[in-house]
């Protein structure tokens, strides 16, 4: 079964404006919804979509959200390690602190991330679906 991890952007817009995701993401997200992927969310995403929601007037709940994913069989919410941590070291190609914690985790479970990132993109560190 294929594993997926999602960034921020890609969750918010899953469930607040799903016409924003390209076609491999929202084909991604329907096999997660389906059962027949699974999907890893890191911590470090739900923390940026608490952010994301309390600065941007945006038609999505943050307790909607995390229930929906804890209720899921297939989805796995991850916790920030310290082997992810020192992971960061060596993905100096993609600038930003939290892309990297992202890229880490993704790498670590061999799951394809879905992300529109362009440093992340531009990096060629994960395999990616957009």
């Amino acid at each position: 079964m294929p594993t997926f991890l999602t960034d921020t952007h890609s969750l918010l817009w899953y469930f607040a404006r799903p016409k924003l995701l390209g076609p491999g993401a929202r084909a991604a997200f329907d096999q997660v919804a389906s059962g027949t992927a699974d999907l890893i969310v890191p911590v470090i995403v739900l923390a940026e979509l608490i952010f994301a929601l309390e600065s941007k007037p945006l038609s999505a709940d943050f307790d909607f959200v995390l229930s929906r994913l804890q209720a899921s069989p297939n989805v796995t919410i991850a916790d920030w390690t310290l082997a992810r941590t020192l992971d960061l070291r060596v993905l100096q190609a993609i600038p930003e602190m939290h892309d990297r914690v992202i890229v880490a985790e993704a790498l670590a479970r061999g799951a394809v991330l879905i992300t529109r990132d362009e440093a992340i993109t531009r990096s060629g560190l994960a395999p990616i679906v957009w």
